[in-house]
């Protein structure tokens, strides 16, 4: 069961005076309501992509309208509009199936954010030791760089076998206080951890080849890594938010990653 304390913070849900004043009843079918959104957005998301790619616009209202109704029902009234005057849009005929294609993808983005966050709220993981092996001298091996950038702030370590995707957080983080690293695998990150290098954060992608992020995660702690987890994915349902839990994730992300979200998500942990 999700904690009231827990859930105030989360700021796409609009009723914290709401959700203090309920009773240990209402709260209970509040948290039913909570399990029945987090349960059934991946699917509604799936047949709201099939709509779109098909162009079958009444079959993507329907779900519009099912989704803003447990938004609405869960406090995230914002997101809720959001759809509803996706609806009003679709309503008026002549569709623009592009721009309709862009919400859409903008709007499963912000509601899996949403559901990863409630998923999260009542998690919290050590981010951090009291003790920290000693820097070694610089590698000489060539890891794969998008490289490694930064004015000698706290050190990130990113992985992920996508080149592109590291691409782009090396652009989300130009000019931020963190030095970064980037390798992809988990192989390359358990050898690159292995010369001694202090890492304040990892950045792990979740579905790799070989080693995927959770099996990652579990060795960078057995090898004594206590420096804090972020995963980043694309998919929001519950099993991968649950196996960021059970290996102490701080933190899991959406892809595509915001600069914003990003930036506050890295400042919380470190």
């Amino acid at each position: 069961m999700f904690k009231k304390e827990n859930l105030l913070s989360i700021s796409d849900l609009k009723g914290p005076a709401k959700i203090t004043a309920m009773s240990d009843g209402q709260f209970a079918t509040y948290n039913r309501s909570l399990n029945t959104f987090i349960d059934n957005f991946p699917g509604q998301a799936d047949r709201m992509r099939a709509a779109v790619s098909k162009q079958s616009f009444e079959d993507l209202k329907k779900t519009l309208l099912e989704v803003s109704n447990l938004l609405e029902v869960i406090f995230a009234h914002g997101l809720a509009q959001d759809a509803k005057r996706q609806v009003d849009v679709l309503n008026k005929g002549s569709v623009d199936s592009s721009a309709a294609e862009a919400f859409i993808e903008k709007f499963i983005l912000n509601v899996s954010s949403l559901s990863i966050d409630i998923q999260m709220s009542s998690h919290k993981a050590a981010t951090a030791s009291s003790a920290r092996a000693a820097t070694a001298e610089p590698t000489t091996k060539q890891f794969f760089s998008a490289g490694s950038q930064g004015g000698g702030g706290p050190t990130i370590l990113a992985v992920d076998n996508a080149v592109m995707f590291l691409n782009t957080l090396k652009s989300l983080l130009k000019g931020s206080p963190y030095d970064l690293h980037c390798v992809t695998s988990g192989s390359d990150a358990l050898d690159f951890v292995g010369k001694g290098t202090r890492i304040d954060l990892f950045l792990l992608d979740i579905e790799m080849p070989g080693m995927d992020g959770y099996e990652l995660a579990a060795a960078l702690k057995r090898n004594g890594q206590r420096a804090p987890v972020i995963f980043v994915t694309a998919n929001s349902a519950r099993e991968y938010v649950d196996k960021a839990i059970s290996v102490q994730a701080a933190g899991l992300l959406m892809k595509p990653l915001r600069s914003q979200q990003l930036l506050s998500k890295i400042k919380e942990c470190i």
